[in-house]
């Protein structure tokens, strides 16, 4: 039917919406770390400036799937979406991450 359809677009959409924030969210992670660590200043800003990406992010994956409505489906299919990011990939950056501060070069790349 139409309103199964309907949850399932959503529930996929939404899921793909945490794996991206997620994304972002380690990303300017990184970039701070990295770039801004000295500081605070800088640190607060991008950190805002990430939020504010994910939050556009969020909104903008909302208006796609539901018109812009917030539901328990959509919230719980992005919440979903960042626990599957953070189960199964954030080790990918975390580790190549410790190993560059080791100096040592990660295998396989």
């Amino acid at each position: 039917t139409d309103l199964i359809r309907s949850q399932l677009l959503t529930i996929f959409v939404m899921t793909y919406c945490g794996l991206a924030a997620s994304l972002v969210y380690d990303f300017f992670t990184v970039f701070i770390r990295r770039f801004a660590a000295g500081s605070r200043a800088g640190r607060a800003a991008l950190r805002l400036l990430c939020y504010l990406v994910i939050g556009l992010l969020a909104a903008d994956f909302f208006m796609y799937c539901q018109n812009g409505k917030i539901t328990f489906t959509g919230a719980a299919s992005f919440a979903l979406g960042l626990w599957l990011w953070r189960r199964f990939f954030y080790d990918i950056i975390n580790i190549g991450e410790k190993d560059e501060q080791k100096g040592e070069k990660t295998p396989g790349i």
